[in-house]
């Protein structure tokens, strides 16, 4: 009787919110069953991402997740990305120990043969030295495991949720009465076997400390690439955009001819936009085809569509949400490449004149095109690819 070569692969996904998480995840898997005979669980924060996206609903479970109390309330904003992750496993009293306990279960149910971390610590704490771990993440979501301690980054001045050797202390506390190894110094929430770094060295807050390679980032449909005429515009949201009537007018003010995709348009949306110089994409955007040639790109600041716009070589108006996509947004503006403002504050006159003054800049333009020749390395990058070639080693 031959032996049984079917390789167990754990993939989870303990934090964030949007698809990308879930998609990164697929494809990892998708390589690796090219080539090896490959049985995958899911771990997911949001099982139902995972069962839209194609994903087999037998191979998909919830991520372990404690029941938060009813006056839970979510952690402000931290100056480290240690103490937000850290804060958050430990949210209530007993939470982190609940959330080992669930990956306990889950891995000895499954007995996997490798683990695959995608913003994942509360994982990547369980398994670390006790099954081959694969780590993957941006490099806001994969902090450098080598650092000392955590830099604060973005300049942000927030309240501070406690001491990096008290956090330890928490952690280890919980992570002996499972079994888990201690760590030594607060980066360690992301040690791993290996790593797969998917960004591009400008979007690292961790640059001048990060020893892992860069991979780039996946677009869907292939990379753009930059041209020396630019013309018109693109804009990208998701669906609860076509409820901000302040971005909705400001487009509409701009005096430019925009394509704009907001997922399935509303008809309201779509009649708004009716005659003017919008266009409503029903359909996503190809960037391979619909975005070179532009003159901005307005979008929340997503890393995807950062670095999609950075290769193409189009200046960008960025309306950030959150901690991660304010960061990628200085990045823009200090790089003189475009300018941002905060969505939840944002109006339409604005915005409107936000996009004119960029499609009127030369030298925004310029160093749009400057930043995509020093990143032309990146352009149709396929960090899924090699990542699982990396999975492939741990096996």
């Amino acid at each position: 009787m031959l032996p049984d070569l079917t390789r167990r692969i754990l993939l989870g996904w303990e934090f964030g919110g949007g698809f990308g998480h879930v998609v990164l995840l697929r494809e990892i898997a998708r390589y690796l069953g090219e080539t090896q005979s490959c049985e995958f669980l899911f771990a997911l924060r949001k099982p139902q991402n995972g069962i839209a996206s194609g994903l087999p609903g037998r191979s998909v479970i919830p991520v372990p997740e404690p029941q938060k109390s009813a006056g839970y309330k979510m952690p402000p904003g931290r100056a480290t990305y240690g103490e937000y992750v850290s804060e958050t496993l430990m949210s209530e009293e007993g939470a982190f120990a609940s959330r080992l306990a669930g990956w306990e279960k889950i891995v000895q149910d499954f007995d996997p043969h490798l683990i695959i971390a995608e913003y994942a610590p509360g994982l990547s704490l369980f398994a670390r030295g006790r099954w081959p771990v694969l780590a993957v993440g941006t490099g806001y979501t994969m902090p450098p495991p080598e650092m000392e301690v955590f830099p604060p980054i973005g300049g942000f001045k927030r309240p501070l949720y406690a001491s990096e050797p008290d956090i330890i202390d928490r952690l280890n506390t919980d992570l002996a009465r499972i079994g888990a190894r201690p760590i030594e110094r607060l980066p360690q929430l992301n040690e791993a076997d290996a790593y797969g770094l998917t960004t591009i060295p400008i979007f690292d807050p961790y640059k001048p400390q990060r020893q892992q390679p860069y991979l780039g980032a996946e677009i869907p449909g292939g990379s753009p690439s930059p041209q020396a005429q630019a013309s018109g515009g693109i804009a990208y949201f998701h669906e609860d955009t076509q409820l901000h009537e302040e971005v909705l007018d400001g487009l509409l003010g701009a005096n430019t001819n925009t394509l704009a995709y907001f997922g399935s348009p509303l008809r309201r949306v779509a009649k708004k936009f009716e005659g003017s110089r919008v266009h409503l994409s029903a359909t996503p955007l190809k960037l391979r085809d619909d975005m070179p040639g532009k003159a901005v790109v307005v979008h929340k600041g997503g890393l995807g569509f950062s670095i999609a716009a950075v290769l193409a070589g189009v200046p960008q108006v960025l309306l950030h949400s959150h901690e991660e996509n304010r960061l990628n947004a200085d990045v823009i503006v200090e790089a003189c490449a475009g300018v941002s403002a905060r969505y939840k504050d944002i109006n339409a006159s604005v915005l409107s004149e936000a996009i004119d003054r960029v499609v009127a800049s030369s030298a925004m333009r310029e160093r749009a095109l400057q930043l995509a020749e020093e990143n032309s390395e990146f352009r149709n990058a396929v960090p899924t690819q090699v990542i699982a070639g990396l999975a492939k080693k741990l096996l």
